[in-house]
């Protein structure tokens, strides 16, 4: 009902688009409003340095935007769009090399390196659980699917590794193997934030039904969390 009712909302907005944004705020934490206004009612509250998905909102709120917060708090409402910074305005650690099976950016004493191979659905369908009554494919390895609409994925993250200050730090399999489908070149990047000396990487994945935003949060060269979103 929760997306449903963001969905009314995004159709009724003259424009909009996505945009992944940090919640930024002195008290540490923002509302979360049913409506645009400071007068509407508190949802939920988000904790700053958090990352959401945001909708830019039409004429009629033009302070406020929607935001989504996946997953772990499972948030929809509107935000003050001074409580939220855009992921794109800090430093961009750009990309130095790329290939089908590998992407690498590098700058700024930070190194991402991030792999991506075919996946081989045979050696590991064990691992999918399929929808009651149907063959779509419902989660992996305990975890929820990203990136097909039920179906077979065909690419996947192999590995994701960061290296600040000369010292490695490699993501354990639990944070990507469930995000399938990853677009590359083009469709990924990084950002560096230096006052709060945090990464940030984020992929803009799809099967041509299957498309979701990811973003994984690395803080003091180790890895945090990571957050991803349908984003429609």
């Amino acid at each position: 009902m929760k997306r449903i009712g963001l969905l009314l909302i995004l159709l009724i907005c003259s424009t909009s688009y996505g945009q992944l944004a940090k919640v930024v705020d002195k008290d540490g934490y923002v509302n979360v409003r049913k409506e645009g206004n400071a007068n509407s009612e508190i949802r939920s509250k988000l904790d700053a340095g958090e990352i959401v998905f945001l909708f830019e909102v039409d004429e009629k709120a033009p302070n406020w935007s929607i935001i989504e917060m996946s997953k772990r708090n499972d948030v929809s409402g509107y935000v003050h769009n001074s409580r939220l910074k855009m992921l794109d305005t800090y430093t961009r650690i750009p990309l130095v090399s790329s290939s089908k099976q590998e992407l690498k950016f590098s700058g700024n004493n930070v190194t991402v390196t991030v792999g991506i191979g075919t996946f081989d659905y045979t050696k590991n369908k064990t691992k999918f659980t399929k929808q009651k009554g149907s063959d779509f494919l419902e989660t992996y390895n305990g975890q929820d699917m990203w990136g097909t609409d039920g179906t077979i994925p065909t690419a996947y993250y192999t590995s994701i590794k960061i290296n600040q200050n000369g010292k490695e730090a490699v993501l354990p399999t639990k944070a990507y193997e469930n995000m399938f489908n990853p677009s590359g070149k083009g469709y990924t990047d990084c950002y560096y934030d230096k006052s709060d000396n945090t990464i940030y990487l984020t992929a803009d994945n799809s099967d041509g039904a299957g498309s979701y935003v990811v973003v994984w949060v690395f803080k003091d060269g180790k890895y945090q969390y990571n957050n991803a979103f349908i984003p429609f």
